[in-house]
């Protein structure tokens, strides 16, 4: 019996190491959305696809590593730049979706791909310790001017998902450098979509979220990850939508982000789930948005 019980121990510690190690290789290689993949998809492979004006551009990192992207034409002729922070396993082929939804508030809608995403250069995704000094590398990117020749002003974040709380983290962290952001469907927590992932496959999230906790505190990647004191330091407004039947970042942790920031907006979309709030509730959603850019532009 003895000999059975060790025997138990060490095949669930070696279920949890492997596990472990699956999820880390999740987080930082997911799953490309190349043109390959998106074009198999049906996905939009360029803004034409979506009747939009668009530029192709390629944005450099600090590391060296190169993004490719689009610089498209809004219709707002006094809009604010609004850049687009995709979320995980997403790519700049989803961020055009967003664009379509922005581009009647903006000047112009910048989207590119993240590090380990998309076509992006670099192989491997940094669970946001990297992902703000990448993003201002694209902002230092862009023309001074929009192509009409007026002043572009200081840009807008547009993230959803992973992008959204990149999103809060950039503009607490750089003030001077945002005039505000929009964060669809966030999280608080860095384990809080791996949790929720886990729970719907009806697999026991603590066997697997410790060793990988454990790897991130060692990094130094945990202390400060709590997107609710980004929240709190935010200058500029904030408006959060979220769907009350989210299954990967929980409501009520972007109604928590929504309420610390001293000028959040929460809009909650009955019904609603991951990301596609839009396609569910688009007369809710463009209210919203309609809302925040008429406050911006005061």
């Amino acid at each position: 019996m003895p000999g059975l019980f060790i025997l138990f121990l060490v095949a669930f510690a070696l279920i949890a190491l492997l596990g472990s190690v699956a999820m880390l290789l999740a987080i930082h290689r997911p799953p490309r959305k190349t043109f390959a993949v998106a074009l198999a998809l049906g996905c939009p492979t360029e803004p034409a696809d979506l009747e939009l004006d668009g530029e192709e551009a390629v944005f450099t990192f600090p590391d060296g590593h190169t993004s490719p992207g689009w610089v498209i034409r809004g219709q707002a002729e006094d809009g604010p730049t609004v850049v687009v922070l995709h979320g995980h396993r997403d790519s700049r082929y989803g961020a055009l979706y967003r664009a379509d939804l922005l581009a009647p508030y903006a000047g112009r809608v910048v989207v590119f791909d993240w590090p380990g995403h998309g076509d992006c250069s670099a192989r491997w995704a940094h669970f946001g310790q990297r992902e703000v000094a990448d993003l201002l590398s694209v902002i230092d990117g862009l023309p001074a001017d929009r192509v009409d020749g007026r002043p572009a002003g200081k840009p807008v974040l547009f993230g959803y998902s992973m992008g959204a709380q990149i999103a809060i983290k950039a503009a607490a962290e750089h003030p001077e450098q945002f005039a505000g952001v929009i964060a669809d469907g966030p999280y608080r927590h860095w384990d809080s979509p791996l949790r929720t992932r886990l729970k719907l496959m009806r697999i026991p999230a603590w066997p697997f979220l410790y060793p990988v906790g454990a790897y991130y505190l060692v990094r130094g990647h945990l202390p400060g990850f709590d997107r609710l004191g980004f929240a709190q330091r935010l200058t500029v407004p904030l408006l959060v939508l979220h769907g009350t039947h989210d299954p990967i970042c929980p409501h009520e942790e972007g109604e928590a982000l929504a309420g610390a920031a001293p000028q959040g907006t929460f809009v909650s979309i009955k019904g609603g789930g991951h990301i596609n709030l839009a396609g569910h509730d688009r007369e809710t959603y463009h209210a919203a948005l309609a809302g925040f850019f008429a406050e911006l532009n005061g």
